[in-house]
This record gives structure tokens, C-alpha cells and sequence, in this order.
């Protein structure tokens, strides 16, 4: 098959993503039963703080209010109240906290503005500060903590599993439904299974100390290890492509960690790149991250608002001064995202009102109008080619994985799909991995090209691992590093037991 969007492909791809939401992830009965234990401590603890320190009794839901007798009702607030005297917006106005507005689709599907104490509006409260709490708000913390944890407790540790049997033993899924339709770029999407099982198992919580608790839940199926291969700074590619950029794809090109030499370039100092000696205490390095997301915010036309939001959402309190800042430094340092890429997109909005990505598939942008403020328009375009080639990229490395197994006769083996990113669930034999990532090179290898006559392969990166928490890289795909890469995690296995 031609790597080319047809309606052929994306219906036989729509049925190989069946059988890899139903095939599912295997799930740890007793590290979930522990982690529920451990989740409820850590509710309790930081709804101890709030407590403490407003000085009224903080509860999580109507079930869970004190009892009249108690005394407690009349000085309490309930964190999942929208309304009443003990809802937490009412709380937060009488301490003297401006509660943000934000905007939202209302009952009718129009988007209105009003007064919210979500996520995103306790982060905006972070981010104002407070002259008594120089490090942030305890209490405002300790609310989004218990928010975080109550998610990973309702949508992921409480999901209902499968009970299958493998090899002649019990194991529980956690499954998931995968839409290839189901964003405007091709990307797919993922929701909770049709039957009730598991949940989305796109975008399982990662980059907070909170998240490890679910994903070290999932582990192989008994006597297998998780292949886990993504494609390197996945989005960086294409990006450079458009806008021209022969030195970014050649740094691409040799392995330099483009994230850690944009922080570098923006915070004047040395910030650590994957690989590096130093990398394993780096590596989450607060400004290495803001690397990253400078990068994506400055690749898709992002402002300072929603920046700040975006950073906000992810659990990190960066104010709208700071965000404005860091992209102009971050614009500073590579200009041809915006004289070339953002220009070209611009133009072909204006002239032509249709995208069409490498792989063929195309968008029409209807609402582009001359003399106007198209702005927005513009930054939802920006992301259009280089995060669908991507997606489509890790699609048409599924088709040929997935296609092959049968070929062979073989059980399909691909677990978790993340956009750019595949897990495999193989056996843990070093001639068998060598096998599955040798597989999954040529599944990725392709060649892409641009509007602009330039070309290009994304390579990818891989890891082993025994769950979803603890990976080590593969240095090099040969049997020699394979054979690294499982001795170092079996022996960390065996150090943490």
C-alpha cells in the first residue's frame, strides 16, 4: 500500500484499532488495590491542610458532609459544590481571592463566560499569587492536588477492567475505544471502551508525581515486557520542513535535543540534552520542559494567554508576563518559524482556503476573509500539517505492524497507541525484541515530502519496560543493546523489591 489517505485505508485501519482497544492493556489487581489505599491517604491529607489552614471543615461531595450534631456543617465547604454557602467559590470570594471568568460552551453549545473554581481557574489564582504565600497558596495546592487525585481515582483506578484469560491464567484489561476519525488533523482519539471498560488510554496522566501511581498499574501480560517506541521529537520535523529550516533538520538529523538547546538559548544557561552525562538528574528539569512547550507554543502561533493557560492545565503556575517573555526570546532565536512557515500557511488560507499534508489529506478553511482578523484562524492552521503527518505517520505504522502479525499467523501484539508514540506487549526474549523493533524501524521508515521539495525520515526512539512508569532506553538496536537495556531494568526490578 502506497502511503497515501484513502478510504480503503482508514476503514481497514478503523478495524485493526478495534482489535487493539479490545486486545487492552494488562492491569495489576494488587498495585491497584494499593494505589486506591494510597490515593485515599492523599485526598485526606491535603484536605487536611485546606482545613487547617481556612480553619472550617473541607470535604469532597455531598455524601461525605459532617453531620449536623457535629457542629461542622455550618463552618464547612464542599469542594465539589457549584452553589450555596458552602460551595468553594463562595469560600474563595469571602477570603478575598478574585475568582477568574472563564470562557466555556454553556447548555446550548455558545460559548459564554463565567465565574469558575476548575482547574484552570485555581491555577490562574496560583499564578496571580499571594504576598503572604511567596511559593503559592497552600491551600489553593492542596485543592488542585485533591483534584488531580480524584481524577486518577474515578477515571483510571476505579475503571472497570476485562477478566480475560492468558497462557491458562487470569489477567484484567484495561480497554479503550480508538476513533481514527476523530479530529480534523486524522490523529485518532480515544474514550471509554464500548462495552465500559478502561477508559481513554491516549493520555494517561505523566508529568506529575500523582500519575505514577496509575501507570505503574500496568504492566505485560505474564512473561512479556513493553516495547515502547515514539518518534523523536516527533512534531520538529515537519515544522522545520515548512519553514524551511536546513540547520534545525540537520541538527534533527545528528540527534541534538532541539528542546534542551531552546531553553539553553532562552534561559542563558546550560540546560542538560537527552543523552547527555548528566541527562538522568536532568531530565525533569522544570526548564527543559518550558523548552519543550516554548517550542510547541511558538510553532502554533500561541499567545501569552493561553500559554499560561496551556502550562496552567498541566498543573504549572507561569504568569502571562513570563509566558510573553519567554516567546519573544524563543522568536528571537529562530525567526523562519514565523518569515516562513506561519507565512506559508497564511498565504495558502488566503488564496486557497485547503491544506494538504505530504500523505494527501486535506482540510478547507472556509472561514479565511480578506481585511479581517483571521488570527485565530491562522493558529488553528499552523498545527494542521505537522501534527496530522505525524499522527498519519504512526497510522501507517500500526497498518503495517498490525497487517504483518496476521500475515504471519501471529497474535497481534500492540497494546496503546499515542499519537506518535506505539506500545508493544512482547515477549521478553532478547532475539524476540530484536525481531519487534526491527519490525517497528520499517514500520516507521518512510519518506516524506514537502510542498517545498524537501524530504525527510522521522526516526524513532525506544525503550523497555516493566509498567508504564519505569522505562530504559534502548542506546542502540543491535542485541548489544538490547541485552543493556534489559539487564539495567531487571536489576533496578530487582533493587526495588
Amino acid at each position: 500500500m502506497s502511503d497515501r489517505i484513502t478510504s480503503s485505508y482508514l476503514h481497514q485501519l478503523q478495524a485493526l484499532y478495534y482489535d487493539i482497544g479490545d486486545r487492552g492493556i494488562n492491569v495489576d489487581l494488587a498495585r491497584v488495590e494499593a494505589a486506591k489505599i494510597q490515593v485515599a491517604e492523599q485526598i485526606q491529607k491535603n484536605l487536611a491542610i485546606v482545613s487547617t489552614q481556612w480553619n472550617c471543615k473541607v470535604f469532597v461531595g455531598a455524601e461525605n458532609a459532617p453531620s449536623k450534631e457535629s457542629g461542622d456543617l455550618e463552618f464547612s465547604v464542599n469542594l465539589n459544590a457549584t452553589q450555596g454557602e458552602r460551595a468553594l467559590l463562595k469560600k474563595l470570594e469571602a477570603i478575598g481571592y478574585k475568582v477568574p471568568k472563564i470562557t466555556a460552551k454553556n447548555s446550548e453549545g455558545e460559548y459564554e463566560q463565567k465565574y469558575s473554581t476548575g482547574e484552570l481557574a485555581l491555577q490562574k489564582i496560583l499564578a496571580v499569587g499571594d504576598p503572604k504565600y511567596p511559593s503559592g497558596d497552600p491551600a489553593i495546592r492542596a485543592i488542585l492536588k485533591v483534584r488531580e487525585l480524584g481524577k486518577i481515582l474515578n477515571v483510571y483506578l476505579n475503571s472497570r477492567l476485562c477478566r480475560r484469560m492468558y497462557k491458562g491464567k487470569e489477567m484484567f484489561g484495561f480497554l479503550s475505544s480508538y476513533n481514527v476519525a476523530g479530529t480534523l488533523t486524522g490523529r485518532r482519539t480515544s474514550r471509554k471502551h464500548i462495552f465500559g471498560f478502561g477508559n481513554n488510554s491516549q493520555n494517561f496522566p505523566k508529568h506529575s508525581d500523582v500519575a505514577r501511581i496509575f501507570r505503574e498499574c500496568l504492566i505485560p501480560r505474564e512473561g512479556n515486557i513493553f516495547l515502547m517506541c515514539d518518534q523523536m521529537q516527533a512534531e520538529e520535523w515537519p515544522v522545520s520542513a515548512l519553514s524551511g529550516n536546513v540547520t534545525a533538520l540537520q541538527e534533527l538529523r545528528t540527534g541534538v535535543d532541539r528542546h534542551s538547546k531552546l531553553a539553553s538559548a532562552v534561559f542563558g544557561e546550560y540546560i542538560p540534552a537527552k543523552k547527555s552525562p548528566d541527562w538522568d538528574k536532568a531530565k525533569h528539569d522544570m526548564k527543559r520542559y518550558l523548552g519543550k512547550k516554548i517550542k510547541h507554543a511558538r510553532n502554533y502561533g500561541m499567545k501569552k494567554k493561553r500559554m499560561s493557560e496551556s502550562l496552567a492545565q498541566e498543573g504549572f503556575s507561569v504568569t502571562e508576563a513570563v509566558c510573553e517573555m519567554l516567546l519573544q526570546r524563543a522568536a528571537s532565536v529562530d525567526p523562519s518559524v514565523d518569515s516562513v512557515f506561519h507565512k506559508y500557511i497564511q498565504d495558502e488560507l488566503s488564496n486557497n482556503h485547503l491544506l494538504v499534508t505530504p500523505f494527501g489529506r486535506e482540510r478547507m478553511f472556509l472561514g479565511c476573509r480578506p481585511q479581517q482578523d483571521n488570527n485565530s484562524l491562522f493558529n488553528e492552521a499552523y498545527s494542521y500539517i505537522p501534527q496530522s503527518t505525524v499522527g498519519d505517520n504512526t497510522g501507517f505504522a500500526v497498518y503495517f505492524l498490525e497487517n504483518l502479525s496476521q500475515e504471519k499467523g501471529e497474535e497481534g501484539v500492540i497494546v496503546q497507541e499515542g499519537h506518535d508514540s506505539i506500545v508493544q506487549d512482547i515477549r521478553a526474549e532478547s532475539s524476540i525484541i530484536r525481531e519487534y523493533l526491527e519490525r517497528t524501524i520499517k514500520s516507521f521508515k518512510r519518506t516524506i515530502t514537502f510542498h517545498n521539495g524537501i524530504t525527510l525520515e522521522i526516526p524513532i526512539e525506544a525503550t523497555l519496560a516493566l509498567d508504564f512508569n519505569h522505562e530504559v532506553e534502548i542506546e542502540t538496536f543491535d542485541e548489544k543493546g538490547i541485552d543493556k537495556a534489559m539487564n539495567e531494568l531487571y536489576g533496578k526490578k530487582e533493587a526495588a523489591a
